[in-house]
């Protein structure tokens, strides 16, 4: 491995790979803060060489602002490697199998990682999200998006011709696993290159498509299911989600030698259910290191940080109490993280905004948040 990784400014994406949106925008990783290419305005190749003038601030020694969301997660644990910052795992998952000397020059490119959405095709409505990433949330509100089919076809292109070298493979969507673009991908992946490391996002609700079948037969994969709360919440939160079928579902992979990690995120809905749900599966088994919560930040009607300043202390104190417990592993630096953007994030809270939010959602979807969060409603809404 290139000692440059070791560098708390350092990255080896902008040398190693890209991702893709579900609207062609091209990023370095889902943490950058700034996207520096379209597909649908002009080829891969050239949009990756617009990384030159980053890559050349992390070989000065410099911290480029679209990395800003890696250096914040780190900063509890400067030295450990055991932490959720994209930078840190692709370090881990790349820097063994590239050229040490692939650092060194900021013209150098060498594709080793894809993270690829192909479309917003979803079968579920998250109350955090919206049509950009869900072709249900894009039902839902009568919108009619663009299709660059063409484009894609070129992307695939580059990609598929480069398949041999892919060390790091992330899907995600969109739902990942309802999108017939996966299936072609896995199956040439499959045949040239087994042995890779794949990364899923998915909401494991369909495992019917045959793009999951394909999933169970690579050796490395790494299961990353989205799950923020249990129950009634679950459904509420996951629209059109069945936590039912979810569990059944995560009984599946468990029998696989896989990787299994829950991503939650901690917004006002789960302000305090979310321990409990961390709780139920650590009963089932789940070690701390499969646990990754991240606060959300948008929309802003649902961040955490609307609380009332006496909850608020209180879900303060629940996050430091079971930082006291020292889980480690991921879990700990998890819950550090969240403690951090609670207490230290310039925030306007606008809880009339979150009820208003909420009320909508409840008459389009036909349903009642206050039912399904009565706790919530009785001390915050």
């Amino acid at each position: 491995m290139s000692r440059k990784l070791l560098d708390k400014n350092f990255c080896a994406i902008p040398w190693t790979g890209f991702q893709q949106d579900p609207d062609g925008g091209i990023k370095n990783c889902i943490i950058s803060k700034d996207k520096i290419g379209n597909i649908n305005d002009e080829p891969i190749e050239k949009i990756l060489e617009r990384n030159r003038s980053l890559k050349k601030q992390m070989l000065d020694g410099e911290y480029p602002s679209s990395c800003n969301g890696c250096y914040l997660v780190e900063k509890n644990r400067p030295v450990d490697f055991d932490s959720i910052s994209s930078r840190l795992y692709y370090a881990k998952e790349l820097g063994p199998y590239v050229s040490k000397n692939l650092f060194d020059n900021p013209d150098n490119f060498d594709l080793s990682h894809v993270d690829i959405r192909w479309s917003n095709k979803c079968n579920q409505a998250c109350v955090y999200c919206g049509p950009e990433y869900s072709s249900k949330w894009e039902t839902e509100l009568n919108l009619k998006r663009a299709k660059a089919k063409t484009n894609i076809q070129d992307l695939k292109d580059y990609i598929f011709s480069n398949i041999k070298n892919l060390r790091n493979v992330y899907i995600a969507g969109g739902e990942p696993l309802l999108m017939k673009e996966n299936k072609e991908f896995l199956e040439l992946l499959y045949k040239e290159n087994p042995n890779v490391n794949i990364r899923v996002n998915t909401n494991l609700s369909k495992t019917g498509t045959g793009i999951f079948d394909l999933l169970c037969k690579f050796k490395n994969v790494h299961w990353t299911i989205s799950v923020e709360s249990m129950e009634e919440e679950y459904n509420y939160i996951r629209f059109h989600g069945d936590w039912i079928k979810m569990l059944e579902n995560l009984e599946q992979i468990r029998k696989l030698p896989h990787r299994i990690t829950f991503n939650m995120l901690y917004f006002i809905l789960n302000y305090k259910s979310i321990f409990k749900t961390v709780e139920y599966f650590q009963k089932k088994g789940f070690h701390n290191n499969s646990f990754v919560i991240g606060p959300l930040f948008n929309p802003e009607e649902l961040v955490a940080l609307n609380l009332p300043t006496p909850v608020l202390g209180q879900c303060k104190t629940m996050f430091k109490n079971a930082i006291n417990d020292k889980p480690g592993f991921l879990l700990q630096n998890s819950l550090e993280n969240v403690l951090g953007h609670l207490t230290e994030t310039e925030f306007h809270a606008n809880i009339e905004s979150t009820k208003q939010t909420l009320k909508n959602m409840d008459l389009r979807r036909n349903i009642d948040s206050v039912k399904v969060f009565p706790k919530l409603y009785k001390e915050v809404l």
